[in-house]
C-alpha cells in the first residue's frame, strides 16, 4: 500500500509540474520560455533530494508530499519576481536593470516569507512521530531551495542568453 501511495504522490507531482509549465507557456505566450521558466522551481526539489538519495536517505510517501508542496513554493516566487521583471523591461529597463528591479521589489519580501516560514516548519523536527518530523527538516530545505534558486539561479537566466526569451515576451505588453 505504502508503495502504490508513493507511485501515487510521483505521478501527482509529474502532472503538477506538467500543468504548472502549461499554465506558464500560456502566461508566457512562448513553449520555450515557459519551460525554461520551470528550470529554477525544478531545481530546489532536484538539489534536495538529489542529497537524500547521495546520503542514502529513504524517500517515504511523507518525504514525496514535500516535493508538490515545495513546487507550488518556488512558483510564487517565480511568478513574482518574472512580473516586476517584465514590469521593468516595459519601462525599458535593460535585462540587467529589470533583475535589479525586481529583485529590489520582491527580495525583501521573498526572504522574509521564506525564513518565517522555513522556521516555523523547522519547529516540527524535535517531533516524535518521524514522519512530522521528516517533513519540517525536509520542507525547511526546500524553501530555503527555492529561495536561493528564485534570487540566483533565476535572475542568472534572466540575465544571460535565455533571457532573450522573455524579453520578446514583454515586448508587446503595456504597464498600467
Amino acid at each position: 500500500t505504502q508503495q502504490a501511495v508513493l507511485e501515487s504522490l510521483i505521478r501527482r507531482f509529474v502532472l503538477a509540474f506538467a500543468l504548472i509549465a502549461v499554465v506558464m507557456m500560456i502566461l508566457l505566450r512562448n513553449p520555450l520560455a515557459g519551460l525554461v521558466l520551470m528550470l529554477p522551481n525544478l531545481l530546489p526539489i532536484a538539489v534536495v533530494f538529489g542529497m537524500l538519495a547521495w546520503a542514502g536517505q529513504f524517500v517515504d510517501v511523507g518525504t514525496m508530499g514535500t516535493a508538490s508542496v515545495a513546487l507550488g513554493i518556488a512558483v510564487d516566487g517565480t511568478v513574482h519576481l518574472l512580473t516586476w521583471f517584465k514590469i521593468g523591461l516595459a519601462e525599458g529597463q535593460s535585462r540587467t536593470e529589470a533583475v535589479a528591479t525586481a529583485l529590489g521589489h520582491c527580495g525583501p519580501a521573498m526572504l522574509q516569507t521564506s525564513v518565517a516560514v522555513g522556521l516555523g516548519l523547522l519547529m516540527l523536527y524535535p517531533a516524535d512521530l518521524l514522519l512530522v518530523s521528516r517533513f519540517g527538516w525536509l520542507m525547511a530545505a526546500l524553501i530555503g531551495a527555492a529561495l536561493a534558486a528564485d534570487i540566483v539561479f533565476l535572475p542568472a537566466l534572466l540575465i544571460g542568453p535565455a533571457g532573450r526569451l522573455f524579453e520578446s515576451s514583454a515586448a508587446g505588453e503595456s504597464v498600467e
